[in-house]
């Protein structure tokens, strides 16, 4: 079969990637006793994806917004606000909120360290644009999942009539107007391109058009925000927005919503440990992609006056599942039904659409006794490159082992196949688990795990 013939070339491919991340042991690392059913209560923290959009989108005001509920231990947190510092923006914390103001914006040369370690930093392309002022941005990074194109904000940016230019070196924007009037139609709903467009459009004082926007939560999170500090934004049909560019954006308080990709996680573990959990503050309205395929494994997921309740009842059956632009079943969620199908009675199929290279922690959890061969699938990514599938053949049984957390969410995964094997796993390269967990050990503890954090 050609999947089968395909497989070792991607398995070496992995084992490659895997490696190149490879720290040294006496950095921090993750403990973790595994074989323990998760059981208890747990809330929500506030979501990376819409706090960093949120932080960036409080900086076009002219006065101070106030943003509730931004998760700041994060490591991209604070490398996101460094960035805004440096361009001029006011950024403080008062307790547990964030205070943000972009008056004294000014553009200029981001720091090629910093923007090169999180894929956020092209947001400052639209934060600049709005307020007029040159920018550039070295070729901004983050997780190793592929080939993730920034050519969809760039040819938004031109069709609304600023002047942007990529080199080798990164991407150019100059001081300049925008046009009275324009229309931006993507190939793909694009998460960051959809927020560079409206960062750039709320402040232009000119009309824009906008078709084929992501309809993600965390973009509605965003929007919320803005239409509270002034900014004119509507949907005219499904998947189309209209601008309508004001002269200045104005105070506002905004609460960042919750985590829907920490609920999914929890809800891996729940129901790779066979345990049952409440998980406050989260929703299944924003994961029904998701907790549909994990009822149909055999999960309970209910929904609750102010939470969701999950429960293993029964060994999980194979679901086969693709990734798609939201409503549908998210990729960075993907890693984490790998590990509750390694624990499904028969053979299940991952197809990622969106992005190749996501499949690096594959090779992590074959080595906690996992049965995952990654293919070719077939197919091209929305990002151009060839797509790969993962087949995952259900084995019941994991063993505590030395792990590499890849990147974040197959970090996750690797974390969360760990408190399912029977002893000990030590999961290094910690940094990219906590790029997008600030609270990692602490909420699955709440829950009965056994986690200890090293520090040396």
């Amino acid at each position: 079969m050609e999947r089968a013939r395909s497989a070792t070339g991607a398995a070496s491919r992995l084992a490659t990637a895997a490696e190149a991340v490879r720290p040294r042991l006496h950095e921090p690392h993750l403990i973790i006793e595994g074989g323990q059913a998760l059981h208890g209560e747990v809330t929500l923290p506030g979501a990376k994806n819409a706090a960093l959009p949120a932080i960036v989108a409080a900086c076009l005001a002219d006065e101070e917004v106030t943003l509730h509920g931004v998760p700041l231990g994060l490591n991209d947190v604070q490398k996101l606000i460094q960035l805004l510092q440096d361009s001029g923006a006011e950024v403080r914390q008062e307790g547990s909120d964030l205070i943000c103001r972009g008056s004294s914006w000014r553009g200029g040369t981001l720091n090629a360290e910093l923007a090169g370690k999180i894929r956020h930093s092209l947001l400052l392309l639209g934060a600049s644009a709005s307020w007029r002022q040159g920018l550039f941005l070295p070729l901004p990074g983050g997780c190793s999942i592929g080939n993730r194109k920034h050519d969809l904000h760039l040819l938004a940016l031109q069709q609304m009539g600023y002047r942007m230019e990529e080199s080798e070196l990164g991407l150019h924007l100059a001081a300049s107007e925008p046009l009275a009037e324009s229309v931006v139609d993507f190939s793909y709903p694009t998460f960051g391109g959809t927020l560079n467009v409206l960062f750039a459009a709320v402040k232009s004082q000119s009309t824009v058009t906008l078709k084929h926007a992501a309809r993600n939560p965390e973009v509605l999170d965003v929007i919320d925000l803005l239409r509270s500090m002034g900014a004119r934004i509507e949907w005219t049909e499904p998947g189309t927005l209209r601008i309508e560019g004001v002269e200045r954006l104005q105070a506002a308080e905004h609460t960042v919503m919750s985590d829907r990709i920490i609920a999914a996680t929890i809800i891996s573990a729940v129901g790779a440990t066979r345990g049952h959990a409440i998980i406050r503050n989260a929703s299944t309205r924003v994961l029904e992609a998701e907790t549909a395929a994990w009822r149909a494994a055999g999960l309970r997921i209910e929904e609750l006056a102010d939470g969701i309740r999950v429960a293993w009842e029964r060994p999980l059956r194979p679901v086969d599942v693709e990734t798609a632009a939201y409503p549908g079943f998210h990729t960075d969620i993907q890693p984490l039904h790998t590990v509750l199908m390694m624990h499904a009675m028969g053979i299940s199929e991952l197809k990622d659409t969106i992005l190749d290279g996501r499949f690096a922690y594959c090779e992590e959890l074959n080595k906690l006794g996992a049965d995952i061969k990654v293919v070719d699938g077939g197919f091209t990514c929305v990002n151009g490159a060839p797509g790969q599938t993962a087949v995952i053949s259900g084995t019941g049984q994991l063993y505590g082992t030395d792990l590499v957390a890849t990147d974040i969410r197959g970090g996750a995964a690797v974390a969360v196949a760990a408190m399912a094997a029977h002893g000990t796993s030590r999961i290094t390269n910690l940094y990219q688990l906590e790029r997008g967990y600030d609270s990692f050990r602490e909420i699955f503890t709440q829950l009965g795990a056994t986690i200890h954090r090293i520090s040396e």
